[in-house]
């Protein structure tokens, strides 16, 4: 087994309706090497009195800080672990009992900077897994995809300050985790464990749910890769192709949702960065004039004709 100290960390911010099955899913750790680390994000509500009825156990540390975002409260976690490699579970989602035990001897292998598992997927009463298999040098897997969940993900403390941590600028809200990645699989190797090892939980309050700022917020953090000392003419070649995928990603959710004005943008701002693709360019233009109306009147209308 390995011997490996592991440090989780929990972001707190108002969180005193999920916090106590998060909590409990991490005690019920199979593997004994831990820490807890929940970070009181300036909550306004019972989180620390919650808390307070886990500090019994020695695993469990309580820090209170100003509402910084989650991201600066990810930082000062890494500020304060004690372990060798740093995890993160969010406060409305929870762990399998063995995930530390089948995760942490990947880090056998000196190559390995990060770790993620597969994860078990609770929306409305319906579970699936997901499932990505990338591993070793994944640079532009992940800037075609964000496959990690950062409920999975644990990585070197060696390696963030390395890095940096995460970066807490307001206009990476929702992908904070994404960009660490990035940053991590340009210097490092990942490794996957092919089980799922944690719950994500979709509810009507996941901030990834939110179609237009999330499309910001990930061409944001492409950019800031691509803008970054030292990254190749390829790197950002990669990043440029990166940013057309967002657009058609974004353009098909949005237009799902019945947004075709924002879909059509998107399909504009793909055929700009590969003018070569003219059908994006047209469905640009006839959907920027379509009312959302009309557009559920199609919809209904294809439905009954297939």
């Amino acid at each position: 087994m390995s011997t490996l100290k592991a440090s989780v960390i929990v972001a707190v911010y108002n969180g005193e309706k999920t916090l106590g099955l998060t909590i409990d899913s991490l005690l019920a750790q199979t593997y004994p090497n831990l820490e807890i680390l929940l970070i009181d994000d300036g909550s306004t509500d019972g989180s620390k009195a919650l808390i307070e009825t886990y500090l019994h156990d020695p695993r469990v540390k309580y820090h209170a800080k100003q509402n910084g975002g989650v991201a600066s409260a990810r930082n000062y976690g890494i500020s304060v672990a004690e372990g060798d490699v740093i995890g993160f579970c969010d406060q409305d989602d929870q762990w399998k009992p063995e995930k530390l035990e089948y995760q942490l001897p990947a880090f056998d292998n000196p190559e390995t900077g990060l770790v993620y598992s597969w994860v078990e997927v609770r929306k409305h009463g319906e579970v699936s897994v997901s499932k990505p298999e990338f591993e070793g040098q994944c640079f532009e897997a992940l800037l075609k995809r964000n496959f990690i969940s950062c409920c999975t993900a644990m990585a070197r403390k060696s390696l963030f300050l390395e890095i940096g941590g995460f970066d807490e600028s307001r206009e990476l809200h929702g992908v904070d985790d994404r960009h660490v990645w990035l940053r991590m699989a340009r210097v490092s190797n990942l490794a996957v464990i092919k089980r799922p090892l944690a719950i994500y939980f979709i509810h009507g309050e996941n901030y990834s749910l939110n179609e237009k700022k999330m499309l910001i917020a990930d061409l944001v953090c492409v950019r800031k890769i691509a803008a970054m000392d030292g990254v190749s003419g390829q790197e950002k070649a990669l990043c440029k192709q990166a940013e057309y995928g967002i657009y058609l990603h974004y353009a098909n959710n949005l237009l799902y949702q019945n947004h075709p004005q924002d879909a059509g943008h998107c399909y504009l701002n793909a055929w700009k960065v590969k003018p070569g693709q003219v059908k994006y360019l047209i469905s640009g233009l006839l959907l920027s004039v379509t009312p959302p109306p009309l557009l559920r009147t199609l919809k209904s209308f294809r439905k009954r004709v297939v």
